[in-house]
């Protein structure tokens, strides 16, 4: 894993010093819609153009298509044709053979019903379209590194063995979360006959005969019944930063809460949160979600609610309320949340976020609240420190969790809460910060009190070197090749195993979004200082976090689109959503307007004369 994590950092550090040069896909825009207008044609008449008609010749000459009939977001068939030279054939080789592969899907009589049948479902059938004119060599030297050296999703790649060629687009990545290498190894393996190619690598192959393209394909898609094919790219649609504004901030956060809110069990059971949901396939990892995900949503539902009073609001009150009763109720199969130490840090956290009489009142949240206490008690002594059984990454939640224990325990323990921070800042090291945050920041943040205490912030310098720190490996479109514009600004962790931007960015985020509304933390108006400057950078960020939104478009690759709706991906590449994701995102918003809120009410410096 050492080795593979280093080998991706080689390749970020080659991306952002010498970007590739890939442009733009060479196949002319009209041809492409041309030629989707063509299979759409061939589609709706359930039949292809024999190669002997001349209508057989329509579309343009392309080395690979691929042929993608869905039918409520299932794919019903898949045909995929490949040529080392442009031939105007490929087009109708892979429609035909998504049609033949969905044919052989249906089991409705071939009856006197049938051809109504047809003429119905060819209706319902969304197509998706992957066309490329040229397929380039893959050097030796990309073979060798993860990836082949491109991010997932956006090219596709072919294998020759001898006459015989495969080819995988950037769509059947997406949904499987694989990249070009893993692709391209199971279209050698397909190529062997034998099952020999898996066993072997890329250059082992290379040497052996094998031959590897990469292709850059204009992607249709239909993003639903009766539409038009829509350009996509890695899925779905580049969201410019023009689009990001205190309107559309608040707007994607009230989609995040409501599609928390719809990961709630629907069962009689008080299982609170369902597990990580494949939007793909349309089924969740597990039952429930971890304690720990679970008081999360519960947080993160609560800290939205906050915000205003609207209907949102009200509901995503309540639902946190609800999540966090669940959690005082074990279903078989449940760890109780008391007995797992982020699980109970972080239901108290939540916790914190209701009245104290309020939990009072409450038989369920009061015995919750209890246990927690008890749980947490047992997490960090001054004379010994943290139980050596909690992560090193969770030692940050656990000081959080006891800054908040004040709002709902009569036991003062802010000498405790101050005694852990000095700790955690003391061993951590700036690089290591990250991944204290964000209940570190925002514990410090708490412990210093209201602004208007003007009381200084307990290792602020530390915070801000981490901010420094997380700006620094921040994506601009400068950095970035036309294919990889969706990635600007998010975050490369190089620490990490694959060092690509991804929700985890959204960890350090939530405590960078309360920091920018803090003046102590970011001075000056909205016109100088220092606050400008942050304010682009997070206006990038969070660019990047609607981009992980599954919305619009990209919901066409999805059996469970409505399930997936509004949800936050773990990647772009990657469509698994879950609970804690959701929870971190919605949490960054939140704290993103509480800031932009703060800030538009500073008071604005008086004008020379």
């Amino acid at each position: 894993m050492h080795g593979l994590r280093q080998r991706w950092v080689s390749i970020l550090a080659l991306l952002l010093l010498c970007p590739l040069g890939l442009a733009q896909p060479t196949m002319d825009i009209e041809q492409s819609l041309d030629a989707y207008q063509t299979v759409d044609q061939w589609v709706r008449n359930w039949s292809v153009s024999p190669i002997d008609e001349p209508q057989a010749q329509e579309g343009p000459a392309a080395s690979v298509a691929i042929v993608t009939l869905r039918v409520d977001g299932r794919v019903l068939g898949r045909g995929t044709a490949a040529s080392i030279e442009p031939d105007h054939d490929v087009l109708r080789l892979a429609a035909a053979r998504a049609m033949r592969v969905a044919d052989a899907k249906l089991t409705q009589e071939r009856d006197a019903l049938w051809d109504e049948f047809i003429e119905d479902l060819a209706s319902r059938v969304t197509i998706t379209l992957e066309i490329a004119d040229a397929l380039i060599p893959i050097s030796g030297s990309e073979l060798a590194l993860p990836g082949f050296g491109y991010t997932p999703g956006v090219l596709g790649v072919a294998v020759r063995r001898g006459d015989r060629i495969e080819a995988s687009g950037p769509e059947s990545m997406l949904m499987r979360n694989t990249d070009m290498t893993q692709s391209a190894m199971a279209l050698a393996n397909a190529l062997a006959d034998d099952g020999s190619a898996a066993l072997r690598l890329p250059e082992e192959l290379a040497q052996a005969g094998y031959v590897f393209y990469r292709f850059m394909p204009v992607v249709l898609a239909q993003p639903g019944e009766s539409m038009g094919g829509a350009f996509v790219d890695r899925g779905g649609r580049v969201i410019p930063e023009s689009e990001i504004s205190l309107g559309s901030i608040r707007s994607l956060g009230e989609q995040i809460a409501e599609h928390l809110m719809s990961m709630r069990w629907a069962g009689i059971e008080r299982y609170g949160m369902v597990g990580t949901l494949d939007p793909v396939t349309g089924k969740n990892a597990s039952l429930f979600a971890s304690p720990f995900d679970q008081g999360l949503s519960a947080y993160a539902l609560l800290r939205f609610g906050s915000l205003a009073e609207g209907p949102a609001h009200r509901r995503a009150v309540l639902a946190g309320r609800e999540v966090l009763r669940d959690l005082a109720v074990v279903e078989p199969g449940e760890e109780p949340v008391w007995d797992e130490p982020m699980g109970a840090s972080m239901a108290l956290i939540a916790l914190a976020e209701i009245q104290l009489i309020d939990i009072l009142g409450d038989q369920e949240l009061n015995t919750l609240r209890k246990r927690v206490l008890e749980a947490l008690d047992r997490l960090y002594a001054p004379s010994t420190g943290f139980d050596e059984d909690l992560p090193e990454g969770a030692h940050g939640l656990v000081v959080h969790a006891l800054v908040c224990a004040a709002k709902v325990d009569p036991q003062d323990r802010t000498d405790l809460a101050r005694s852990a921070l000095d700790l955690v800042f003391e061993q951590t090291p700036i690089t290591g910060l990250v991944g204290q945050m964000p209940f570190l920041g925002w514990a410090a943040i708490e412990l210093a009190g209201d602004v208007d205490d003007a009381g200084e912030v307990p290792s602020g310098d530390a915070l801000l070197a981490m901010r420094s720190l997380v700006w620094e490996h921040q994506l601009t479109r400068a950095d970035l090749d036309w294919i990889d514009r969706d990635l600007e600004g998010g975050i490369v962790f190089t620490s990490s195993s694959t060092p690509l931007p991804s929700w985890v960015a959204t960890k350090p985020l939530a405590a960078i979004s309360t920091m920018l509304g803090d003046p102590r933390l970011t001075p000056g108006t909205i016109g100088a200082g220092e606050l400008p400057i942050q304010v682009a950078r997070q206006i990038d960020a969070l660019r990047f976090v609607h981009q992980l939104c599954a919305q619009g478009e990209l919901l066409h690759l999805y059996r469970a689109s409505e399930r997936a709706s509004g949800g936050i991906r773990r990647a772009l590449w990657d469509q698994h959503i879950s609970a804690e994701v959701d929870a971190m995102a919605l949490l960054t918003l939140s704290e993103t307007t509480r800031s932009f809120d703060a800030i538009l009410a500073r008071p604005k410096p008086a004008l020379d004369p």
